[in-house]
């Protein structure tokens, strides 16, 4: 019937299933951002848990073992940089798959499914760069704080507190994945179907 509309309908689940498929067809980009993620969280986790080991140890036997503070700045600019790493692989996907967002949008998809999307892949990348780098980062932790006071001092710190550190972790992993990728969600959801689909790599 004329005049009659069709609503799309793009829940999240479907936005995790094409993201999945991204990410298994171009591993490698989704490899370098998760790598770029895990990275800089190791380091942020290293550095947190051995002030906790040194603290617990100092607490126990005296002494004044702590993280420098300067070690904090630099990994602020790892953050940083793994932000600015990501945003630029998430632009350089947005060109590769130009036409798919231009064929998705011809057959219905709104400029929010297309943020969606990007959004949705960003959660996973962040959220398996977060896990790996939260790993990566204990063992780090329990190396350095193990050889300088004895590798018993890491069965004397909370489960909680390794378990409050994964959550808080990977979740600022994630925030950090999801505000990268915004910009180039963005300039994705703008494009032109037409100019889309006439795009050449």
């Amino acid at each position: 019937m004329s005049g009659e509309t069709h609503m799309i309908h793009f829940s999240l689940m479907d936005a995790y299933r094409l993201g999945i498929g991204y990410i298994r067809r171009r591993f490698q980009r989704t490899a370098i951002n998760v790598t770029s993620i895990a990275l800089a969280n190791s380091f942020l986790t290293s550095l947190a848990l051995t002030d906790i080991f040194y603290q617990t140890y100092s607490a126990i036997d005296g002494g004044a073992l702590r993280v420098d503070a300067y070690q904090y700045w630099l990994v602020a600019v790892a953050l940083i940089v793994s932000v600015v790493g990501i945003t630029n692989a998430m632009l350089i996907s947005v060109y590769e798959r130009t036409k798919e967002i231009g064929t998705m949008k011809c057959l219905g998809a709104l400029d929010q499914h297309i943020v969606m999307l990007f959004l949705v892949e960003a959660v996973i990348q962040g959220s398996l760069g977060g896990v790996i780098g939260y790993f990566l980062g204990v063992l780090a932790a329990m190396a350095s704080a193990g050889f300088t006071t004895g590798f018993d001092i890491i069965f004397k710190v909370g489960a909680l507190d390794l378990a409050v550190y994964l959550v808080g972790t990977t979740a600022m992993s994630v925030v950090l994945s999801v505000v990268a990728s915004m910009y180039p969600a963005w300039r994705a959801s703008k494009l032109l179907p037409v100019e889309a689909l006439r795009y050449e790599l």
